[in-house]
């Protein structure tokens, strides 16, 4: 369960969220908007964030600690990657409005920010550089999960 955050930590979440690639090409007054509607959660190592197969309602950024990227296929799990603070998940799900395509699972305790589906293409989505970011660096993780699993 994560919590809203606080006014006073306004600052500190608008600072990371310039420190990732995509943000760039965000104004000032969207991450403001970003930040305010972001709720922090905790993770604990070996928790289940996402599971592959699920609806996609979250999209999720690291603030702190590390998760997994695990993908299952008849049977066989994969490692796709491993994300720690200013990485971000669950863009594809909600882009794509497809399943989750891979379990996310805490490689250590940490704390990351969720955002909803809604937050996230009325900020995001509406702004055509952001989306056109985000989609490429979607694609980019297809064709590096695609390869991996070959």
């Amino acid at each position: 369960m994560g919590i809203r955050i606080p006014l006073a930590e306004l600052a500190l979440v608008e600072n990371m969220l310039n420190t990732i690639p995509f943000m760039k090409s965000v104004t000032r007054a969207e991450i403001q908007e970003l930040a305010y509607q972001l709720t922090r959660r905790t993770f604990r190592k070996d928790e289940i964030i996402i599971k592959q197969g699920e609806p996609g309602t979250l999209f999720y950024i690291i603030s702190k600690g590390k998760v997994k990227v695990v993908k299952e296929k008849f049977f066989k799990k994969t490692q796709l990657a491993e994300l720690g603070a200013g990485s971000f998940f669950g863009e594809m799900a909600l882009i794509e409005d497809f399943p989750r395509t891979a379990t996310i699972v805490g490689e250590e305790a940490g704390e990351m920010y969720t955002l909803s589906h809604e937050a996230f293409e009325s900020v995001l989505l509406n702004n055509p550089q952001v989306k056109e970011l985000i989609m490429h660096e979607a694609e980019d993780r297809k064709k590096r999960n695609q390869a991996l699993e070959a």
